[in-house]
């Protein structure tokens, strides 16, 4: 497998965001309304000012570079450590990275359950950005 070529946003961007976001809530194989509607729910969108034909065209532009990424393969591992990594390379700042992971734990649990695959990512990231789990939940928590 070759290395990941992503779609190039702007480093913390709105879309660079987002395509985390996107990356999460497929992970596990499957796209659930309970998802979308936790992204909605939460202000996502509108706190990134994005409406949502926006981040469905920033969807589907992840779904392509992931389809592009895996070229003739018949495997494509979605939590693979590489793509994740260059998922998240374009978000450096560290209250943005907050952001992501606190939304990213709200969004594992909007379907009922914590996917295997979802808690491969989550591990990535937090390991990758230096981020304590229980500082993200206690200021869930807290609302901080």
């Amino acid at each position: 497998m070759s290395q990941p070529k992503l779609t190039d946003y702007t480093e913390n961007s709105a879309e660079a965001i987002l395509r985390i976001v996107s990356m999460f809530v497929i992970v596990d194989g499957e796209l659930a309304d309970a998802e979308i509607d936790t992204i909605e729910r939460l202000g996502l969108l509108d706190t990134l000012g994005v409406n949502r034909e926006r981040f469905a065209l920033i969807f589907d532009s992840y779904c392509d570079d992931l389809i592009d990424h895996a070229g003739t393969s018949r495997y494509v591992g979605l939590a693979d450590a590489d793509w994740v990594d260059a998922v998240l390379a374009p978000v450096t700042d560290p209250e943005r990275r907050r952001f992501v992971a606190a939304a990213l734990l709200k969004l594992a649990h909007s379907d009922g359950r914590f996917a295997d695959a979802e808690l491969v990512v989550l591990r990535r990231l937090l390991k990758r950005w230096r981020l304590d789990l229980e500082e993200l939940t206690r200021n869930a928590r807290t609302g901080s």
